[in-house]
């Protein structure tokens, strides 16, 4: 089971996989609503099986032309798993107000 949280996910083992959280703007081409919430993997780490398994994980690297990209996951608000996303975005945007209130 998935525990979300505002660094990242929690996998079953207990591990968590550093990530960060961030919605649109998304431009009319994407086909993304702007409830869309997009999960990334920090320092170019790929998500587990685990994870890739619940969400549909994007990831462009072209290690032929020396191009890498992190793991992208795109939660739209029909996904199942959305409002434990949604709560760990805004868990996110809390802890960036708090530390500019420093």
């Amino acid at each position: 089971m998935l525990k979300f949280f505002y660094n990242g996910l929690k996998t079953s083992s207990g591990k968590l996989e550093k990530a960060s959280y961030s919605v649109g703007p998304y431009s009319p081409e994407s086909g993304l609503s702007e409830d869309t919430i997009t999960i990334t993997a920090r320092e170019y780490l790929r998500f587990s099986s685990e994870i890739q398994e619940a969400f549909g994980v994007t990831n462009r690297t072209d290690t032929m032309t020396d191009f890498f990209d992190h793991d992208r996951i795109r939660v739209l608000p029909s996904h199942p798993l959305y409002p434990q996303v949604k709560a760990a975005y805004f868990a996110l945007q809390a802890k960036a107000a708090a530390r500019k209130l420093r």
